[in-house]
């Protein structure tokens, strides 16, 4: 079985007092395990409730936690506000230091948002991706919270430097208004090219994705769901697309450096869609199983 390694951090959102397992990296990694792959996840969580919470829930996912993955500091917490459009906002307390982050011999290698971008956490991060295995895939998406940006500058290098290093980046619309503001799609999707990424996708919400390779543009719609909330929705999309680049020979070609098929791509870029429709369709974070994305595939006949 393809092996996966998420890297990043896990915290509790706090909604209306109740907390939830949440976290962009955990996020990801919980919707891989939900459909059928072998997951484990590195990242800092404290032995407290929180972290109680967090360890019952990845197990409940079918992923595992990396064993150096306890410290000593609290686990990290969001305070969520949802807005009157169901949109979610965040005031954060975070411990994520990444420390004892070690390599690992996985197929798929991801990180993404808070911890990638914030010292030490991010230099650590950068560390482990430009020791990685030449056979091991790679894959970021910045996923960011700009209000927790202490220097936009560092926070820049560190999200090209990760991008130069990934074979796969999956940034949002809101990404990249913040990182390249004024710029169109094409333009950012192509600098994330020419940083080194050999697939560059961004998200537009309800508007669905547009994907880009050296040889390939491709855009595919969202699925039309009733909208409950967002919170969830885009690390479900990342889930979904990681999990489909391995059904076929994508992931294998994007290691080789090969041109990608276009067929394949879009089916794998629709999976991703499908899987963030079916989370935005329900209330938090809550990604699909494989067998509830083959049966949502099925009856809207894709």
């Amino acid at each position: 079985m393809v092996s996966f390694h998420v890297a990043g951090e896990a915290l509790v959102d706090i909604v209306d007092s109740v907390a939830h397992p949440g976290g962009s990296p955990l996020n990801v990694a919980v919707g891989l395990g939900r459909l059928g792959r072998e997951v484990t996840l590195s990242t800092d969580i404290g032995a407290d409730k929180y972290g109680e919470l967090i360890e019952d829930h990845l197990r409940d996912s079918g992923v595992q936690l990396a064993t150096a993955s306890s410290v000593a500091e609290p686990t990290s917490t969001a305070t969520v506000t949802l807005d009157a459009a169901s949109n979610a906002s965040y005031e954060f307390e975070l411990h994520c230091a990444l420390e004892q982050l070690e390599p690992s011999d996985a197929e798929l290698l991801h990180t993404g948002s808070i911890a990638a971008f914030r010292s030490p956490s991010a230099q650590k991060l950068i560390e482990v991706f430009s020791t990685a295995a030449q056979d091991q895939l790679k894959s970021y998406d910045p996923n960011l919270r700009p209000a927790l940006v202490d220097d936009r500058n560092a926070a820049i290098s560190h999200i090209e430097k990760l991008c130069s290093l990934a074979h796969v980046v999956k940034l949002s619309d809101e990404d990249a208004l913040w990182l390249y503001p004024g710029w169109d799609t094409d333009r950012v999707l192509e600098r994330i090219l020419d940083l080194g990424a050999s697939l560059a996708v961004m998200t537009f919400g309800a508007h669905g994705a547009q994907a880009m390779t050296r040889e390939h543009e491709i855009v595919v719609p969202a699925f039309s769901v009733t909208t409950v909330d967002t919170v969830g929705a885009g690390d479900a999309f990342m889930a979904g697309l990681l999990h489909a680049l391995f059904e076929g020979s994508l992931a294998q070609d994007l290691l080789d450096g090969k041109t990608l098929d276009r067929t394949e791509l879009e089916r794998a870029l629709e999976t991703a869609a499908a899987c963030a429709g079916m989370t935005v369709a329900r209330t938090g974070a809550n990604p699909p199983t494989l067998s509830e994305l083959n049966e949502f595939l099925l009856s809207v006949g894709s």
